[in-house]
């Protein structure tokens, strides 16, 4: 299902229509959004990368061992405990994984959408928000009991606060299964979960007014990102054009 808003009032009246329609029928779903600056796959970020050598799945291994090898004094203030940990790290800060980033927090990802979309030329004519209505088996049940790389279905799942972004940003992985690696499946196009998808469209000419609306409401860099880095894109928006 798709859905074109070009408000914050509008998106936020999409919101309820959704829950509504759930809370009608008598069906508990847990609520998650993701941002993006463009209409593309929701494929991770390792799909998107083609492998020095080797095949795709040798090759996440290797790059694994290797982010746990190569400076261990840099992840040690992060108190990991298993490779969940270690890929949820490397996925804040910029390591190919097969984790997605979803969020509970439904006006964080279109902040996200909005404004990576208003500071991307290259992007196309809409930012994007896809809800994903989840249902408790959608969830992994444990998987602390199982390494990332063995479920057998793609699911989703909910990480560690190990770090205060993920916290800030109601942080919620979708993890592809290594069946859906190797068939490059696209999230959405996954039979469990493609009726469950709605895809949220804003047109570029209504970002502007929309990340001022959510800048209003304090919804912004620093409070998503509240780190140097947040800080910095939250002034450079109060200052600069």
């Amino acid at each position: 299902m798709e859905k074109e808003i070009t408000t914050l009032a509008d998106y936020m009246l999409c919101i309820k229509a959704l829950k509504q329609k759930h809370l009608d029928a008598g069906t508990q779903r847990d609520f998650l959004y993701r941002g993006q600056a463009t209409d593309t796959p929701l494929i991770p970020k390792i799909l998107r990368l083609k492998p020095r050598e080797g095949s795709l799945l040798a090759m996440e291994q290797a790059m694994l061992d290797e982010f746990k090898r190569a400076n261990p004094l840099l992840i040690e203030p992060f108190q990991v405990r298993n490779d969940w940990d270690y890929l949820t790290l490397g996925q804040h800060y910029g390591l190919p994984t097969r984790f997605l980033d979803w969020t509970n927090n439904a006006l964080a990802a279109l902040w996200f959408a909005a404004s990576s979309a208003l500071s991307d030329q290259t992007a196309g004519s809409h930012a994007i928000v896809w809800v994903f209505t989840a249902e408790a088996e959608d969830f992994l049940p444990n998987e602390q009991d199982q390494h990332p790389f063995d479920i057998k279905e793609s699911k989703l799942f909910r990480p560690r606060i190990i770090k205060q972004r993920i916290n800030n940003q109601s942080g919620v992985f979708s993890v592809h299964s290594t069946e859906a690696l190797k068939h490059r499946y696209r999230f959405e196009e996954i039979a469990d979960y493609r009726a469950k998808m709605t895809k949220i469209k804003v047109p570029k000419s209504a970002v502007e007014a929309i990340v001022d609306d959510l800048h209003s409401l304090g919804v912004d860099a620093f409070s998503i990102f509240p780190e140097l880095e947040g800080l910095c894109a939250y002034l450079q928006w109060k200052f600069f054009n």
